[in-house]
């Protein structure tokens, strides 16, 4: 596979401290970056240096992670990409992981593979209730797709464009979960490379405990009805 043919979608709400240095960092490795400015009350665009590399999409209000994602990767097919890596803009990933997924990009040469970066909380600290999340989310994604996925929260994938264009209810983080179960309910190939991640007070989230954790309880109650019910949920 041709890494033309892949670039970086970065969606970003209100975290002016991080996203300028994401973007750069990220741009080391020459590809093209799709920034989906989510609402944020300071333009992005004020914050980055002008580069032909970098796109800017903007959403005049904030819609949620999902509709960000969904808009980045409309701009990558419109651009002529296949392949789209995402990431973060709050500074919680590496950008000296790329390579990783890279390597393992070429390598694999499969149409039809996500590569999903494990975040190492071995080493991290997270807080309680992310590891805990995060553990109640790999189980339940089991039990509707009869595959173990190590972190089916982590936001630094790679995947094909054209798999984030279809149509979904879930409009924030719960779309990146409903991503994996339905990637992997039309026989999609997952492969897992361990990532660095930081936690620490500067690192501004915008997880909503309450909301959000209900809207994963609405999202996998789905999932398993759609898993017994229509063999599978198997949907194009």
């Amino acid at each position: 596979m041709k890494l033309d043919k892949l670039c970086i979608v970065i969606p970003v709400y209100n975290n002016p401290k991080t996203i300028a240095q994401v973007v750069s960092e990220a741009g080391t490795f020459g590809l093209t970056i799709i920034v989906v400015d989510d609402g944020s009350n300071i333009l992005v665009e004020t914050l980055l240096k002008k580069d032909e590399k970098i796109v800017i999409v903007r959403h005049p209000t904030n819609e949620g992670k999902g509709v960000a994602l969904r808009s980045g990767a409309k701009q990558a097919k419109e651009l002529g990409f296949d392949y789209c890596l995402t990431m973060d803009g709050d500074g919680q990933h590496f950008a000296d992981d790329i390579p990783t997924f890279l390597d393992l990009f070429e390598k694999e040469k499969k149409a039809d593979m996500m590569i999903i970066g494990v975040r190492d909380f071995e080493t991290c600290n997270p807080p309680k209730s992310s590891s805990i999340g995060r553990s109640l989310g790999n189980f339940w994604v089991w039990v509707e797709t009869g595959t173990w996925v190590s972190d089916t929260q982590t936001g630094f994938r790679l995947y094909p464009v054209e798999f984030l264009l279809y149509p979904s209810a879930a409009i924030r983080y719960d779309f990146e979960t409903e991503n994996i179960v339905r990637f992997l309910w039309v026989g999609g190939t997952i492969f897992e490379v361990m990532v660095k991640t930081v936690y620490d007070e500067t690192r501004v989230t915008h997880f909503h405990k309450l909301k959000d954790n209900l809207f994963m309880v609405i999202l996998h109650t789905k999932l398993v009805l759609s898993r017994i019910f229509l063999l599978k949920g198997i949907l194009k």
